[in-house]
């Protein structure tokens, strides 16, 4: 069959977290595209009897979202979720004939119940594998958006943007206060991707030639180029770095590149009992009125690098009346999702060590970098959301995990991510919440913790 007929039931110890323990019914649904499934997970409670409680489920005309009620003396308790993709027309019957798919298994109780904080109430988990319909367009849509992960590039920025403290609201980046004529709105660009420099070296080996080194070549007469000239005119000289301009914001994944004339707001931070783990080659900078963490000097780049996490940029309303300014501001894990996802693109790396610079860090790796999962926790949306599954581990020494001493094996395969201290402190709450947001058996991986990490949309 081209369905995978398949009921497991688990007695847990405990309901998602999230549930607060409280609610009797959850649902959670995953797109797996690899092999165009998606799974059912579907947790209720079990009676103090050890009597089974069997769902009523039900699939929507459309075929895109599930209903489940539950029997007595649950008899008011339904719920619905929509799936992350539409499912074929035999996924009706798989769903209707589930007592007889019934079977009792014992697979990951142990490690869900280590899992599970011991919260009251055994439960039963119901999972099912629906082959998704061929013809479904949405999946064909959001693979032409693969690359549109990271918020706020320079497309999405305006001449009068503004950028303030996400926290206290203090203003960073105001209006152009210089009277020249050419400063009197923002220009945005993007930088270049994180291999520009390998980009260059390959470039400088296989440079083609100039008019000039041609002319020079068949005996015109003309002046051939020094390496140093050429350099220059074809853009890979050392001189060509990418420098802060007054009145220019340069935009790369997780910072905004400006010069020191155009911030305001802002005053070292104290850098007091921290163990940086890298060398110091960056000052931090505060906002001056809440001491949040907001930017770095680059000494390079000969400016400062605002960081998108501590930051919300206000938009005005409309050209006729730029006094009104809507302000914006994105979640810590879109910022670190779309750097990771950067990364994976670079350097073809899916496990990662993250760390504040303090010693801790986490232990990622990206198992599905590009996933669509829909929920019932109250305090997520039951439509279909973008996100990466991962699977995480907490370590105490970042650097003996990333620089291990003589003798001892090292990965090859980790890259590394540094973060600011609440970044890191956001990211690993966030990580936390979401194992616990997950079915219970759906919360370890061998040695692994899972979670999920929502990704950037941009809306068509």
């Amino acid at each position: 069959m081209s369905i995978s007929e398949r009921m497991v039931w688990i007695t847990m110890s405990a309901p998602p977290e999230s549930q607060n323990g409280a609610a009797p019914l959850y649902l959670h649904a995953e797109l797996l595209p690899n092999i165009r499934h998606v799974t059912l997970h579907i947790s209720v409670p079990s009676k103090p009897q050890s009597t089974d409680i069997l769902p009523d489920i039900s699939l929507s005309q459309s075929r895109r979202a599930v209903s489940v009620a539950l029997p007595e003396p649950f008899a008011d308790v339904t719920d619905t979720i929509k799936l992350p993709a539409r499912v074929t027309e035999a996924s009706r019957r798989l769903l209707t004939a589930r007592r007889q798919n019934a079977r009792s298994t014992t697979t990951h109780v142990a490690a869900a119940a280590a899992a599970a904080a011991a919260a009251p109430g055994p439960r039963q988990e119901f999972s099912f594998r629906m082959q998704i319909d061929e013809n479904d367009e949405s999946l064909r849509a959001a693979a032409d958006h693969l690359d549109s992960f990271v918020p706020w590039t320079a497309a999405d920025m305006s001449p009068a943007t503004q950028l303030r403290c996400r926290r206290c609201e203090n203003l960073i980046l105001g209006m152009p206060w210089r009277p020249a004529p050419s400063t009197t709105q923002w220009t945005w660009k993007d930088l270049p991707s994180g291999n520009w420099a390998e980009m260059m070296d390959f470039w400088h080996c296989h440079k083609p030639d100039s008019r000039e080194e041609r002319a020079a070549a068949h005996g015109d007469g003309a002046r051939q180029l020094t390496e140093d000239e050429n350099s220059m005119i074809k853009g890979y000289g050392a001189s060509n770095r990418v420098l802060a301009t007054p009145g220019t914001v340069l935009v790369d994944v997780a910072t905004f590149l400006v010069s020191d004339l155009d911030c305001r707001g802002l005053k070292k931070a104290s850098n007091e009992n921290v163990d940086d783990i890298s060398s110091k080659t960056e000052e931090e900078l505060a906002c001056e009125n809440c001491n949040a963490s907001v930017a770095v000097e680059d000494p390079v780049a000969k400016g400062r690098r605002l960081f998108k996490t501590s930051l919300s940029a206000g938009f005005p309303s409309t050209e006729s009346n730029p006094e009104v300014i809507s302000w914006e501001s994105h979640p810590v894990e879109l910022i670190v999702a779309a750097q990771l996802l950067e990364l994976i693109e670079r350097e073809s790396a899916r496990r990662f060590v993250i760390h504040s610079g303090r010693g801790d860090g986490i232990l990622i790796w990206v198992f599905n970098p590009d996933m669509r999962y829909s929920n019932s926790c109250s305090d997520h949306s039951i439509t279909s959301q973008r996100a990466m599954k991962v699977f995480f581990q907490s370590i105490s020494n970042a650097e003996e995990v990333l620089h291990p001493e003589p003798g001892k094996a090292s990965s090859l395969s980790l890259e590394e991510l540094r973060l600011p201290l609440s970044d890191f402190t956001s990211l690993s709450d966030t990580l936390e919440a979401s194992n616990a947001m997950l079915p219970l058996s759906a919360r370890l991986f061998q040695e692994w913790r899972v979670g999920i990490l929502h990704r950037f949309e941009r809306s068509k």
